[in-house]
């Protein structure tokens, strides 16, 4: 940078020098000055910044959370929707077996008639106590049929239910994390 000092007997002319020196110093000054306002500024924003940064922390902690007990209760209703499908399972094949035993019954109680036909007295008395026997097996095999149908009705409803709260959950889930990606 040429800077036009005037010359004198020594060399440059002070004065000159001096304003030089002053007029540079002051513009330095001055520099500095925003300079440190701006580093004010940038502190101010850093700070700001950092506040809301730990807000979003905070704010993920909760979610987390959050999305932790949401899945911690469908896990729960997935078991109990298994556990209600094997108890499905198990009481229509308790159903079949009692169907089985009580045709083996019927088959036995026809072979136990058709020994005992010599016999009419004895045979009549055997069947009338035979009949009133197997109506009333067949009034309490009915019932337990009718009890075992509504039970596996209910269990079928409680499990629709279910399935229908937990595809509720996921599809609140799958809005949450949409929303949190948009973010």
């Amino acid at each position: 940078m040429a800077v036009g000092f005037r010359k004198s007997l020594f060399g440059f002319n002070c004065d000159d020098v001096m304003a030089y020196v002053e007029k540079t110093h002051k513009a330095f000054t001055e520099k500095e000055i925003v300079l440190n306002e701006q580093i004010e500024d940038l502190r101010s924003d850093n700070n700001t910044l950092k506040e809301q940064l730990e807000d979003i922390a905070k704010e993920k902690a909760e979610l987390e959370a959050k999305l932790k007990e949401y899945t911690d209760k469908y896990d729960e209703i997935e078991r109990l929707s298994q556990n209600i499908g094997k108890l499905y399972l198990v009481a229509e094949s308790n159903a079949r077996a009692i169907m089985k035993e009580a045709a083996e019954s019927a088959d036995i109680s026809r072979r136990e008639v058709e020994k005992n036909m010599s016999s009419i007295d004895n045979a009549h008395i055997s069947l009338g106590n035979m009949k009133e026997d197997l109506v009333a097996t067949s009034a309490r095999l009915a019932k337990d049929i009718d009890q075992l149908a509504k039970s596996l009705s209910e269990a079928r409803e409680k499990i629709v239910m279910h399935e229908s709260a937990a595809i509720k959950d996921e599809e609140d889930y799958r809005e949450l994390i949409k929303v949190l990606s948009n973010e």
